[in-house]
């Protein structure tokens, strides 16, 4: 079984929440929103997608 890495999205430092639908319109998930709450990632319960704002990057 391979097991495959996340996509990891980057947005800007000030966002407080995201959109994720998925990707691949009609083959994607429902539309959910996420808000960072004071952290500095957010990972989609639907596809795994990882948001991870620009500063934490930064931060490594």
């Amino acid at each position: 079984m391979t097991t495959s890495m996340p996509e990891i999205i980057t947005v800007a430092c000030d966002a407080d929440e995201v959109m994720c639908d998925g990707g691949g319109g009609a083959l994607g998930h429902p539309v959910v929103w996420y808000s960072f709450d004071k952290q500095e990632k957010v990972t989609c319960g639907y596809c795994g997608r990882l948001f991870v704002k620009e500063r934490a990057l930064k931060q490594g």
